[in-house]
């Protein structure tokens, strides 16, 4: 892996985003391939990756897909700003409950997830392990789920992220392998998402 500088976060149009500063890059490409009708995202935080979902399903054709984002505390600006978009909804919601993390709010995003067409699911809130694997099992087939600072083992992210691409790794295989097993779900993309800490599967 081609050794390059720690960026733990990035901007796109002024709005600040914890992402990789190749992200953008690697998400065109997927998003322009699987041409999802609605993406689920936990964890708006600033919204900037938010924005850059919406602006690029416009630029691709898919203006009616839709994005539904959630965070327990959205910044209120941005929040404001990017629900004047189309077929954006920015909602300030708990799906995980007080206690444990535990997913209660099923009436929120279950017939959302369920509908027909592909759903991309998209977890990067306060536990990523949890909402991969309690979100995972609403999936249809043809559905993608993804994970964010996630690198596949720690001797990987020892040797060759920590330091030099991205010093968090808060989602590893050994915490989704059986759910990926049960649920049918492959890796897709693996090796353009490994390179921005994200992990990515599909269900079969």
């Amino acid at each position: 892996m081609e050794k390059k500088e720690v960026t733990g976060f990035c901007t796109y149009k002024g709005i600040m985003l914890q992402q990789h500063e190749n992200f953008s890059e690697v998400f065109i490409g997927f998003l322009k391939n699987i041409r999802p009708s609605r993406i689920l995202e936990i964890g708006t935080g600033a919204g900037g990756l938010t924005l850059f979902l919406r602006e690029t399903l416009n630029e691709i054709g898919l203006q009616d897909s839709k994005i539904k984002s959630f965070d327990v505390n959205p910044m209120d600006s941005v929040h404001t700003e990017i629900n004047e978009m189309e077929n954006i909804e920015i909602l300030k919601d708990n799906l995980f409950g007080d206690n444990n993390y535990i997913l209660t709010r099923y009436d929120l995003i279950e017939d959302f997830i369920k509908s027909d067409g592909v759903t991309l699911v998209m977890c990067d809130g306060g536990n990523k392990v949890k909402e991969f694997n309690q979100i995972s099992p609403l999936l249809k087939n043809g559905d993608y789920i993804m994970a964010h600072d996630y690198v596949d083992n720690n001797q990987n992210f020892v040797e060759n992220y920590l330091d030099k691409i991205w010093n968090w790794a808060e989602i590893k295989d050994e915490d989704i392998n059986d759910i990926c097993e049960k649920e049918n779900l492959v890796s897709s993309n693996k090796e353009n998402f490994d390179s921005i800490v994200w992990v990515c599967k599909q269900k079969i």
